[in-house]
């Protein structure tokens, strides 16, 4: 009797235990200001709502704050949103990242499946047509066609590359990009003698075989890939380094990289992103002064 009466006394009090937790709900952030991450406009696309959402998800259960992703479809709606304090992170590629550097500071970046955190690109030419580049500055009048002004291995990998061989290839070359912003109509304009030069992804061509009636002429430089960074001005450092924590903390396969086609995010440096910052700041003026322009005054475009 006295067991039986134990019994009932343990399921009672487990039952009293296990109500308030079964009806114990998540943190109510209705009425907290969000965490606002602005986005490059290379991320504005139609999904990028459904894309971002698993990764806002999962920051918001980590650190207990809410999380809102702002996308832009200009480079300097980004920028001025950023530089007027109304984000308090970004996460953008590396040309969207030189327009906000002066306010921000690098947290991570992205390493995607295949090639990790380090891209670059290569220059195409027509299949059969190969041959080595003995002097770059000869290239000079060519035409060539890049995926888009946004693109690292599709355009700014390629501009290093002629920048430091004297060469501006806004400038320099009959410049034209592919209609919709993908490489294979690069590949397709090359094999079809429209260009003589294509700048794509060096991905595109692994093995250094034809692809597409186009062929690998030479690799181009490295580029880092989208950074993670905070906005000096919109926020606590502490709570910056929690969230560059949480992002380098996120499981494999978990559906925050997985909807990004991420492998993971990894710790980065200011000065790798620091020498792109640089460089297109240079080549600004360095536009400005061909083009007769005051190079202060460029310097801001």
């Amino acid at each position: 009797m006295k067991k039986l009466a134990t019994c009932a006394w343990a399921v009672g009090l487990a039952t009293l235990v296990a109500v308030p937790l079964s009806c114990r709900k998540g943190p109510d952030f209705s009425k907290v200001p969000p965490v606002v991450v602005a986005l490059g406009p290379t991320w504005s696309t139609p999904d990028a709502a459904q894309r971002f959402e698993p990764l806002r998800k999962y920051l918001e259960t980590k650190l207990q704050k809410p999380f809102k992703f702002e996308t832009f479809k200009t480079r300097e709606a980004f920028s001025d949103f950023v530089k007027e304090g109304k984000a308090s992170f970004v996460f953008c590629n590396p040309l969207d990242y030189a327009e906000v550097a002066d306010a921000a500071i690098v947290l991570a970046k992205a390493s995607y499946p295949g090639y990790g955190s380090m891209t670059r690109g290569i220059l195409i030419v027509k299949e059969g047509e190969s041959k080595k580049i003995r002097d770059v500055p000869a290239m000079k009048g060519a035409s060539i066609m890049i995926i888009s002004p946004d693109s690292s291995p599709g355009y700014l990998s390629q501009k290093i590359f002629f920048a430091r061989n004297g060469l501006d290839l806004d400038l320099d070359f009959q410049l034209s990009r592919s209609p919709t912003g993908k490489a294979d109509e690069v590949v397709a304009a090359v094999a079809a003698g429209q260009v003589e030069y294509g700048c794509v992804p060096f991905d595109l061509y692994p093995d250094n075989k034809p692809r597409g009636g186009a062929e690998y002429l030479t690799t181009t430089d490295n580029v880092p890939v989208d950074v993670f960074g905070f906005v000096e001005g919109g926020g606590d450092k502490m709570f910056a380094g929690q969230v560059r924590d949480a992002l380098r903390k996120i499981p494999k396969d978990d559906p925050a990289l997985k909807s990004l086609g991420l492998a993971n995010f990894v710790l980065a440096t200011q000065a790798e992103y620091d020498i792109i910052t640089n460089f297109l700041t240079q080549d600004k003026i360095d536009k400005a002064q061909r083009q007769s322009l005051p190079p202060a005054s460029a310097a801001k475009k």
